[in-house]
Order: structure tokens, then C-alpha cells, then sequence
């Protein structure tokens, strides 16, 4: 998955903020959410965006976070932002 072409993006302190250049909608990101973007924009696989998240956030549950990243995937590639 990536970022679309159309999106330009910033990290401003820990928080993703996206533009869609086609349609000037604007979207700011939590910090979870944002650390799950930046590592999207890097190519990083789900698996290692798991593992980063539980790492970061002191977090045990594996299958709850990869629940939690696919939800936001999908919720992404609903809103055409990433393909």
C-alpha cells in the first residue's frame, strides 16, 4: 500500500496533517494514526507497522493492533488516499 499521488502530507510534531490536491479536502492524524502514515509512506510491511506500534505504545496484543491498522487501511483506501 502507499500514499496516493494526490495526497501531499506533512509531519508537523507527531501529527500528520494530508491534503487531497484533487479535491482540497484536508485531514489531521492522531499520533497512533500518524506513526501507522509515516511508516505507510515508507514502505514499511503490516507487520513491521505492527511491530513499531507495540514497540512505541508498550502495547501486547498483536492481533488487536493489526485489527486496529487494517481498520485504518481500509478506512484510507475507502477515502482515496492510499491504494
Amino acid at each position: 500500500m502507499k500514499v496516493l499521488d494526490n495526497i501531499s502530507w506533512k509531519l508537523l510534531s507527531d501529527r500528520v496533517v494530508a491534503v487531497d490536491t484533487s479535491n482540497g479536502d484536508y485531514y489531521t492524524y492522531n499520533e497512533v494514526a500518524s506513526t501507522i502514515w509515516v511508516a505507510l509512506s515508507e514502505d514499511k510491511t503490516i507487520d513491521d507497522i505492527v511491530a513499531q506500534i507495540m514497540e512505541e505504545y508498550d502495547i501486547t496484543d498483536a492481533a488487536k493492533v493489526r485489527q486496529d491498522i487494517d481498520t485504518q487501511l481500509a478506512q484510507w483506501q475507502e477515502m482515496k488516499l492510499i491504494a
